[in-house]
């Protein structure tokens, strides 16, 4: 028997998009297309105001480093970033929509009132912790700990560091070894470039390692990292990168300056468990399905998992930004299906990251989140996107569903595929990989 937990709601949804690069949208589109499908019936267990202690950030990340990501002055609207007009327009839309329809729609207006929100979820009116004034954490130069360029301060930084990574450390909660198999999802977690002092590539905490770290505690040995997104997963692997009990697989492109500039061959002969597919411009389904079937699963075999974490970051999709990979949502949503179908005896935690096309994301973790209760879902070329709240941020695309996918569509893009497949053949022999897959 498996339970389903995943941890969404409209309150988290709007934290985790005070992280810039979300653009004030991608997390709420996620979360109100899930639920526009009624997918979150579906669930056994459903997380909806989640949190976390400073205690539980300690646990990977340095005090000096935490002490700035929560000093309490960041807790507020900041003065560069009183500018509520972006922040508002899903919410204007909401509205406009709820009006046109005659229904109830409340959502929050401000982030001043949702940091109201979190403060009675803490249960006071500020923590111990947040009141407490470190005077060596003001005047810590912010450069040491990268927390500037794409890592900036951000207006209430602490909730969102909170909030988000306690998403993904309550899903730890209803993992047990020994007992009935749990597939749990946070799209909003899968922060997989955060480091022990410094923040990286829009990742301030490490919710995966930490999040490991928990489930090893409970009596986990044998555990698996993969990580599908389009850069390599730096901070998982730098975390245990000389552990045998955790196993580190990421699938990423590797060119030159591209960031973080890790992920090499020679990195991975660096570590004990840790494994680097390093792939090129253009990837597609077929390669991405020759890659899983002859070098993932033979990896993930190799390390006979109780639990596998998958950082399904889609800043690969077509459609994305970087415009590096041409994967279908359909093509890596089935891979990552199939890693659950192959370990039915390992549990799974779900986490998001990368993908900077709000509609495209949303769509990609709707799809695949169907996919776990019905190989069926969404299965028609010609799907609309349901009426629900914010239905006309897909106006751009005539919303339609599968926009980016169609055959023919002026959104879809083609790239020249400068993967190889006797690169495939190179990975095995470098990792030893000599039995056909079954």
């Amino acid at each position: 028997m498996t339970q389903f937990v995943i941890a969404t709601s409209t309150f988290q949804s709007q934290v985790a998009d005070l992280l810039p690069c979300n653009k004030w949208q991608k997390s709420q589109l996620t979360h109100a297309l899930i639920n526009a499908y009624s997918l979150l019936g579906k669930f056994d267990y459903v997380i909806a105001k989640p949190c976390c202690r400073k205690e539980d950030l300690l646990k990977f990340h340095s005090e000096e480093y935490v002490e700035v990501l929560l000093n309490p002055k960041y807790n507020s609207l900041l003065p560069y970033d009183e500018d509520e007009d972006s922040w508002s327009q899903l919410s204007e839309m909401a509205f406009d929509w709820a009006t046109r329809n005659n229904v109830n729609c409340h959502r929050l207006k401000s982030r001043a009132e949702l940091h109201n929100c979190y403060q009675r979820l803490q249960g006071r009116k500020r923590s111990a912790e947040e009141a407490f004034s470190n005077n060596k954490g003001e005047i810590l130069d912010i450069q040491q700990f990268n927390l500037e360029g794409d890592c900036p301060i951000f207006s209430y930084l602490p909730m969102y560091c909170k909030v988000v990574t306690g998403a993904t450390l309550m899903l730890a909660d209803y993992i047990n070894l020994g007992e009935d198999r749990t597939i749990a999802i946070n799209w909003d977690g899968g922060r997989h470039h955060a480091m022990k002092r410094k923040a990286s590539g829009f990742c301030y905490v490490n919710d995966i390692v930490l999040t490991i770290q928990k489930l090893r505690a409970k009596g986990f040995q044998r555990i698996s990292y993969v990580d599908f997104d389009l850069h390599h997963g730096d901070g998982v692997e730098n975390a245990f990168k000389y552990s045998t009990n955790v196993q580190t697989l990421s699938l990423h492109l590797f060119e030159h300056g591209f960031f973080p500039t890790t992920g090499s061959l020679i990195d991975a002969k660096k570590g004990r468990g840790v494994y680097n597919i390093p792939l090129s411009h253009g990837l597609d389904d077929e390669y991405l399905h020759k890659v899983v079937e002859e070098l993932v699963f033979p990896l993930i075999d190799r390390q006979d998992p109780q639990l596998i974490i998958i950082q399904c970051g889609g800043d690969g999709l077509i459609g994305d930004g970087y415009a590096e990979w041409q994967l279908s949502i359909k093509g890596l949503s089935r891979n990552i299906i199939k890693i659950l179908n192959r370990y039915q005896t390992s549990s799974i935690v779900l986490l998001g990251c990368g993908g900077y096309n709000e509609t495209v994301m949303s769509r990609y973790y709707t799809y695949l989140t169907g996919q776990l209760f019905d190989s069926s879902f969404l299965q028609n070329e010609d799907a609309v996107i349901p009426e629900h709240e914010f239905a006309d941020a897909y106006h751009a695309e005539h919303y339609k569903f599968w926009a980016y996918e169609t055959e023919g569509s002026l959104f879809k893009k083609t790239l020249r595929n400068d993967n190889h497949f006797d690169f495939i053949e190179k990975l095995k022999k470098t990792y030893g990989i000599t039995a056909p897959t079954i």
